[in-house]
C-alpha cells in the first residue's frame, strides 16, 4: 500500500507538473505518441501562392529513423496525387536533417524542416539546430528541477523501502510539526521544474496558448495539448510565419497537423495538406538505394521551386 500512495504521489506530482510546460516538454511534442518503427513516411499536397498561378504538386516524405544518431528524409514530388513513379518531377535526399537545419541559410526552409521533424519523429533536435543559429539555447530540464522537491521524493522512497508495515508515523510526507507538516505539503505540491522565465500562458482570438519568447522566434502552443499552433520569426525586415492546424490520428497512433501553411520572407504564402501518415518498421530498401531508383525513374525532371522546400 506504501509503494502504491508513493507511486500516487508522483503522478499526482507530475500533474501537477505538467500544468506549466517546459521549453524541452514542448520541442519533444509529448500529445504525439512514440513512433512504432523507424520509418515515417508522410503523404502531401502543396500548392503555391496564388500570385504565382497557384501551382500544386504532391510530395512523398520518407522519413528514416534507423540510424539513432541522424534523422534522414527522402523527398519526391509528383505532378499528381496518385504519386506514381511515372509522375516523378523531382527527387531530393538529406542525410541528415538536423545538420541541414543547422547550415541552411533560409529561415523559411529551416523553420519548416524544423517543425516537420518535431511534429513527425517527436525529436526536439530540428528545432533546437534552427533556434542555435539564430542565438537561442534551449534551457534543459535537468537544469530547472526543483531538487528541494526531488530531495523529499528520494527521501520517501526510502522510508517506504525501510519501513514496510510499521505505520506512516516517521514519514517524511507526515512530520509530526504541524509547521513542518505544512511545509512538506507546499513543497510536494510544488512544480517540480522551475518555470521558465520565457514562457507564458496568452490569448489569441478565443483561444488560450502557452507563448515562448525565442528572441527572433516566438512559438505559439495548444494550453491542454501542447500542440504546435504557430511560429514566427522576425528579424529586421524578415518575416517568416508557420501555422499548424487540426490536427489529425492520421495512423490511428501518431497524429499531424492536417493544414500547414508558410509565409515566406517575400510574403507569400503557401498551403501544405498532409494527406497521409504511415509508420513502419523498415525491412526493406533502405532511403540511400530508394533514392538511387527514384533517380533512375526521374526521365524528365521538373521540378517547381517553392521557397521552404528542398
Amino acid at each position: 500500500m506504501k509503494c502504491l500512495a508513493f507511486f500516487i504521489a508522483v503522478i499526482f506530482s507530475l500533474s501537477l507538473m505538467a500544468a506549466v510546460p517546459t521549453e524541452e516538454g514542448l520541442l519533444k511534442n509529448l500529445n504525439n505518441a512514440g513512433i512504432p518503427g523507424n520509418l515515417i513516411t508522410i503523404k502531401a499536397m502543396v500548392q503555391g501562392p496564388e500570385v504565382e498561378g497557384s501551382k500544386m504538386d504532391y510530395f512523398k516524405f520518407l522519413i528514416s529513423l534507423e540510424n539513432p544518431n541522424t534523422v534522414s528524409v527522402l523527398q519526391l514530388a509528383y505532378s499528381n496525387g496518385q504519386m506514381m513513379s511515372t509522375q516523378l518531377k523531382d527527387v531530393k535526399y538529406i542525410p541528415d536533417l538536423q545538420s541541414a537545419i543547422k547550415r541552411d541559410k533560409s529561415v523559411e526552409r529551416s523553420m519548416f524542416y524544423a517543425a516537420l521533424m518535431m511534429l513527425s519523429t517527436n525529436k526536439p533536435n530540428g528545432m533546437e539546430a534552427f533556434l542555435e543559429k539564430n542565438g537561442v539555447q534551449i534551457v534543459r530540464n535537468k537544469n530547472i528541477l526543483n531538487e528541494e522537491k526531488m530531495k523529499l521524493l528520494r527521501a520517501y522512497r526510502t522510508y517506504l523501502a525501510n519501513n514496510k508495515g510499521k505505520g506512516d508515523a516517521n514519514s517524511p510526507l507526515n512530520p509530526p510539526d504541524p509547521a513542518n507538516k505544512s511545509k512538506v505539503i507546499e513543497l510536494f505540491r510544488a512544480n517540480t521544474f522551475e518555470r521558465a522565465k520565457n514562457i507564458e500562458l496568452t490569448k489569441i482570438e478565443n483561444e488560450f496558448v502557452w507563448r515562448v519568447d525565442w528572441k527572433s522566434t516566438q512559438a505559439f502552443f495548444t494550453n491542454e495539448d501542447r500542440r504546435l499552433r504557430r511560429l514566427d520569426y522576425v528579424n529586421g525586415d524578415t518575416n517568416v510565419r508557420l501555422d499548424a492546424s487540426e490536427y489529425i490520428l492520421f495512423n490511428g497512433t501518431n497524429e499531424l497537423p492536417k493544414f500547414m501553411f508558410v509565409k515566406d520572407s517575400k510574403g507569400l504564402v503557401s498551403k501544405i495538406q498532409v494527406l497521409g501518415l504511415d509508420t513502419k518498421t523498415n525491412r526493406e530498401k533502405k532511403l540511400t538505394e530508394r533514392y538511387e531508383e527514384a533517380k533512375k525513374a526521374l526521365t524528365s525532371p521538373s521540378p517547381d521551386s517553392y521557397s521552404f522546400l528542398y
